[in-house]
């Protein structure tokens, strides 16, 4: 969520007017930038916390048929209830109207309808390249193989729209809330009402992710959006103090994202931190690392801005999110990452790839002996740091959220 409230914020510093319309969880951080929340159900991103989904994601890395039937399962349990009330939110927060309808990928069959009843153009915003046809990317995320195949498995994918049930309900919400007649390809976001295509905002760096030699001319890769810290937040006079008396630390966050067993992330940590003399910050966010009696080598915060926190440390420990690895590219600063969905799969051995992390430690196989020579790599391997240091100099100087406001002041003089 943090990109797109970045690109809401940037917006509003131009001068514009944002709404930004999101699980109702994110409204004090949209408050905290000034910015217009219309929130929508969030039950939907709070299912990891489930045990039963925890346990899933945990064992099967968010892919394979064990995991796919799971989703099935899940799926069929909690959307045909939770869609109608999602749908029926974000056409409440935009029917006042909007010049412009913005939209991620995760909401793509959706919201360009809303934009469709309102008259106005709709642009996808997202972080992957996978969702323009190309030679280059597959349909499929989760991976950036390069197939020759792949435009062919791009068209069958456009040309396999939502069936059953789910294409029903979309039905249903067109004529009975939106008031729409229907009509051939309602739900392809890629095309306006009238068949002219519709741009699409990227939220990479072509520093990072290469693109594309036959995209359209309307995708624009702009640069990460990255949000800027809080003037609220300062640093406690604790972080200081332990920062300034020693080497810099390893920097071990784990979220929400990484397990069913917090104590025992934070038993292989401590591990970690004695068989390699580092000094640690652990940041436990919503409990995914327990460490109740910390050494003096280790300090356990709740939360750190990541731009404020990462320039200041040796070495990055994560689960593979976009606004994690983003923040340490930026910082020049060598990455682990602990993936164990296949998102984080996907950025953690392309990242690898560049050269800016050690092979990637995934969760099933996160041990103190795994994770001790992930991290003895990143903080000693002279190839590690050149890579980060070539890649912060690359993509530092980048504004990806000013770069995506210039755009859209193209798209809607």
């Amino acid at each position: 969520m943090q990109p797109y409230l970045a690109l809401a914020f940037a917006l509003n510093q131009a001068g514009h007017s944002a709404r930004l319309v999101g699980p109702r969880l994110y409204g004090p951080m949209a408050s905290e930038y000034g910015v217009d929340f219309a929130p929508v159900e969030d039950e939907a991103v709070r299912l990891h916390q489930r045990p039963d989904v925890r346990e899933i994601l945990v064992n099967s890395e968010g892919r394979g048929d064990k995991y796919d039937k799971a989703r099935e399962r899940i799926f069929a349990e909690i959307f045909p209830r939770l869609y109608p009330i999602m749908l029926k939110d974000m056409w409440d927060a935009a029917a006042d109207g909007a010049d412009v309808v913005i939209h991620s990928h995760s909401s793509r069959q959706a919201v360009h309808q809303i934009a469709e009843k309102l008259g106005v153009p709709h642009v996808l915003g997202t972080l992957y390249p996978h969702f323009v046809a190309s030679r280059r990317y597959p349909p499929e995320v989760g991976t950036f193989e390069q197939r020759p195949d792949n435009l062919e498995r791009h068209a069958r994918a456009n040309d396999n729209p939502i069936k059953g049930p789910l294409a029903e309900m979309f039905g249903r919400w067109r004529a009975d809330v939106l008031g729409l007649p229907p009509r051939e390809g309602a739900l392809d976001n890629r095309f306006r009402a009238d068949g002219t295509p519709a741009p699409v905002l990227l939220g990479l760096s072509p520093h990072v992710i290469e693109p594309a030699d036959d995209w359209p001319e309307w995708v624009h890769m702009t640069g990460f959006w990255m949000l800027p810290r809080s003037a609220r937040w300062q640093p406690s006079k604790r972080l200081l103090r332990f920062l300034d008396d020693g080497d810099a630390p390893v920097f071990f966050g784990f979220g929400s994202h990484i397990g069913t067993d917090p104590e025992e992330i934070g038993r292989i940590v401590l591990e970690v931190v004695r068989r390699t003399g580092v000094r640690a910050i652990v940041v436990t966010g919503w409990g995914g690392a327990a460490i109740p009696n910390p050494p003096d080598n280790v300090l356990v915060e709740d939360e750190i801005p990541y731009d404020w926190l990462f320039p200041r440390v040796r070495a990055v420990v994560h689960p593979g999110g976009t606004g994690a690895h983003n923040t340490a590219l930026r910082a020049g600063v060598p990455q682990v990452i602990c993936p164990f969905q296949k998102e984080a799969v996907m950025w953690a051995d392309h990242l690898h790839g560049l050269g800016v992390a050690p092979p990637p430690v995934p969760h099933r196989h996160l041990t103190a002996d795994t994770l001790t020579t992930a991290v003895d790599q990143a903080v000693k391997d002279p190839g590690i740091a050149r890579a980060v240091a070539r890649l912060a100099r690359l993509t530092s100087p980048e504004n990806g959220a000013e770069n995506a406001v210039r755009v859209l002041e193209k798209i809607v003089p």
